[in-house]
């Protein structure tokens, strides 16, 4: 099993259970859906929500445009937005909650919990009319919400949120306490005094009480002094606070004493409004450092849409005697789209290639340069394109991490016999335009993508060009992009939208106006590359 797999826990009172992900290219559906990978039955739940994927070395998170949204670690995704995820992230999805587990939990203080108090009693409590030194807590709260909000680490708020506990309740002891998973493993994330975690276990009762999102406390009554229970540890009382980020829970305050009883009326108003404030605090940490991941991420693409501006280099020319006009529009994530063109050391003419990495970011850009790299030295060494193809595939075979490859469409264009020898490496999108501007079918016959299989054998089919026939090439973001009702954009749409059009930049531009007329205010979900190219001599007919 690779040390890339994770496994999602249900958190708190969801009824599903855990799942484990392996990195084999698979995307896992949260949803309604029966067919979902984590199917949660609620009718909070989209049937689509969310997704989870690995590509590129990392795993990220998608809310697939929800009914009601998803959550990282209390913040709202933006929907169809991947998000890079880390291990003990907490996934929202209204009403539960699920934890990103990479299985190692390390940095994390496991503790001891209490599996004897059963003949404790879990109440429930509610503010009291009376609040007996409400202006020393108040102060107390004032001075130290100040501390709190500042912090600049989890670690450092929950410190501080413990100590301040201690000092307005006169508790001995307070915890900020998370479950790690619904078999019982908790992580302590705060304490005050120090080392106080280690003398006394804590009452899972209590915990499992609070989970329900309402303030409990720890009781004796006349059943209880007989049991075995948490109080035989030498805790008189206990109490816990659900910490809230909106309506999910994000952590525990639990609060205890060992040698005096406690005005429960008191702990509860002050413990509240600091688990309030904890929250917030939380939740802005947590902002902080998702668009701390989203500035890396957004810096990882730009880097990568610089290689590939880089490497598909000018968007018209005469090469070859073949002219030709292309552009390349970028989708909301870089995807690693190539072209280019190269003219023949042997004959007239030149070799036209358009292709998609799989994956997006900045892993599939730098391949997009390295394939690029690598069948330009080909075609300038004089390899044939039959032969080029094929060892472009093995190159990619040997050198690209599991599960990434590219579709991939070469043309070697012929200009003194007016014909063109056509490859398919699993692209399939492209036509022949005449010069009154229809669209004439071609059979072609295709093979699979470039760099699944060595030494795979790519079919040629030989392309006859009439006088001001054009050969259009585009990558799939163009017929794959949906418009906001769903549909795809299609090949259809692209042969009408190409009838009565004379030149290669017209195709271009035809076809740059379909695509934004019907994403209209839709960003491109993938990158979009569109090419048009004709014999030189066929210009003005």
């Amino acid at each position: 099993m690779s040390n890339e797999s994770c496994t999602l826990v249900p958190l708190g009172l969801c009824p599903a259970s855990p799942i484990q992900l392996h990195p084999d290219g698979k995307i896992c559906i949260l949803g309604r859906s029966p067919g979902a990978s984590l199917r949660l039955d609620s009718q909070l739940i989209s049937r689509q929500h969310a997704s989870l994927h690995f590509q590129n070395g990392r795993w990220s998170i998608t809310d697939l445009a929800s009914r009601h949204g998803t959550t990282l670690n209390g913040i709202p995704l933006e929907a169809r937005q991947p998000m890079p995820l880390r291990s003990g992230d907490r996934i929202g999805l209204n009403p539960w909650t699920l934890r990103f587990d990479m299985g190692s939990n390390e940095g994390a203080t496991l503790i001891q919990s209490a599996v004897t108090d059963s003949g404790g009693k879990v109440v429930v409590m509610a503010p009291s009319k009376e609040r007996s030194e409400a202006q020393n807590q108040l102060d107390l709260l004032i001075t130290s919400s100040v501390l709190i909000y500042a912090a600049a680490t989890e670690v450092e708020m929950v410190t501080e949120v413990a100590k301040v506990c201690v000092q307005g309740t006169r508790c001995e002891r307070a915890l900020i306490i998370r479950f790690l998973g619904t078999d019982g493993r908790l992580e302590i994330v705060g304490e005050w005094p120090a080392g106080s975690v280690s003398k006394r276990p804590v009452s899972r009762t209590l915990l499992s009480g609070a989970a329900k999102g309402k303030p409990v406390r720890l009781s004796e009554d006349v059943s209880f002094g007989s049991a075995q229970s948490i109080v035989g540890t030498g805790v008189n009382s206990a109490v816990c606070i659900p910490i809230m980020i909106d309506s999910a829970i994000e952590a525990y305050l639990y609060l205890d004493q060992f040698e005096e009883n406690v005005n429960y009326d008191n702990v509860l108003s002050f413990s509240q409004a600091i688990g309030r404030w904890t929250g917030l605090a939380l939740m802005k940490l947590q902002r902080y450092e998702l668009e701390s991941r989203q500035r890396e991420l957004l810096e990882e693409l730009a880097a990568a849409r610089q290689v590939q501006e880089r490497m598909m280099g000018a968007t018209s020319g005469n090469t070859g005697d073949v002219v030709w006009a292309m552009c390349s529009i970028p989708g909301q994530v870089v995807a690693g789209d190539i072209f280019g063109v190269h003219r023949s050391p042997i004959q007239t003419g030149a070799t036209v290639f358009l292709g998609d990495v799989s994956g997006k970011g900045l892993g599939p850009g730098l391949l997009m340069a390295a394939i690029t790299a690598h069948l330009e030295a080909q075609l300038s060494a004089g390899v044939p394109a039959e032969k080029a193809i094929g060892d472009l595939s093995n190159f990619v075979v040997s050198r690209a991490t599991s599960g990434q490859f590219a579709t991939f469409t070469m043309a070697e264009v012929d200009a003194v016999a007016r014909e063109i020898n056509f490859f398919d490496a699993g692209h399939g999108y492209y036509c022949v335009v005449d010069r009154m501007g229809h669209t004439k079918p071609i059979a072609v016959e295709s093979g699979i993508p470039i760099g699944v299989i060595e030494d795979f054998l790519y079919a040629t089919t030989t392309i006859p060009l009439a006088q001001g026939d054009r050969l259009v090439l585009f990558s799939d973001g163009l017929a794959e992009q949906r418009n906001d009702e769903g549909e795809m954009l299609g090949s259809q749409r692209v042969a009408a939208a190409l009838i009565g059009s004379r030149s290669c930049e017209e195709d271009v531009a035809r076809l740059w106006e379909l695509l934004k007329e019907f994403a209209k205010n839709l960003k491109y979900a993938d990158d979009v590359t569109i090419a048009s190219l004709m014999l030189a001599a066929d210009i003005g007919l």
